[in-house]
């Protein structure tokens, strides 16, 4: 643990959030929480953490923090950076809701730690993200995600993939889960980054796109493997497809 300090708090741009987080997660040290987190405690802290949640923390700050850089830029790369990452914000609060649906996560007394993992901006923020705080099921989410037609859509789409039985079944069935959906609606948005000029949102679309060529890749491999060639053109996310 001591090589994960060093790299992880010290020697990469995620160390003050990775460092936030170790404070956070040891919050009932009061005296920690001031002093900072010393190497020989980190190894105790991490033990005790849910991988992730971890992750989906660590996303969180990233995403609040970059968000706030990009809104100091101004201009229109102001304008195309922000309307991608409030929506990337609200997939993520999406997708945390309903991964957390039929889990620990869900339960009166672990809401706190799902409703933490939400991003503090976004399309949904505030008023969509303070009802969403309260759900616990599929009916409460849809009810939330009503005044909200393209996400409510998206949820009509992947509701059975949640459902309390089976849902292991549904998914060999061919059901999408709302991490299919998110990945097909990122493409289009990170493609139309590049209908405007003179910003700096075509260089994060670029990667976003060249991530999303990656995972066809990696999905096309897997379907070969499993000889399910058929489902190939079902399972992989085209990009800039011809416009007619």
């Amino acid at each position: 643990f001591d090589d994960v300090y060093r790299i992880f708090l010290v020697d990469t741009p995620i160390g003050p959030y990775f460092e936030e987080y170790l404070k956070e997660a040891d919050r009932e040290k009061d005296e920690m929480a001031r002093a900072g987190i010393e190497t020989s405690q980190v190894g105790g802290i991490l033990t005790k953490q849910d991988l992730e949640i971890m992750k989906a923390t660590l996303k969180k700050a990233w995403l609040e923090d970059f968000y706030a850089f990009c809104q100091s830029q101004g201009g229109t790369t102001a304008e195309v950076m922000g309307h991608m990452l409030k929506m990337e914000a609200d997939f993520r609060v999406l997708l945390v809701t309903l991964n957390a649906l039929n889990t620990d996560l869900s339960t009166e007394t672990k809401l706190q730690d799902r409703n933490a993992l939400y991003p503090s901006f976004g399309y949904l923020y505030p008023e969509g993200t303070k009802e969403l705080r309260k759900v616990w099921n599929e009916t409460t989410v849809r009810a939330a995600l009503e005044p909200y037609a393209k996400y409510l859509q998206l949820f009509d789409q992947v509701k059975q993939f949640y459902e309390a039985e089976g849902s292991s079944d549904r998914a060999a069935q061919g059901f999408q889960s709302i991490e299919d959906l998110i990945y097909a609606e990122n493409v289009h948005m990170y493609e139309m980054a590049f209908e405007q000029q003179y910003h700096f949102g075509v260089f994060y679309a670029w990667v976003k796109l060249r991530e999303q060529e990656i995972r066809n890749i990696r999905w096309i491999a897997s379907m070969v493997i499993l000889n399910t060639k058929d489902h190939i053109d079902n399972t992989i996310v085209p990009i800039f497809q011809p416009r007619l």
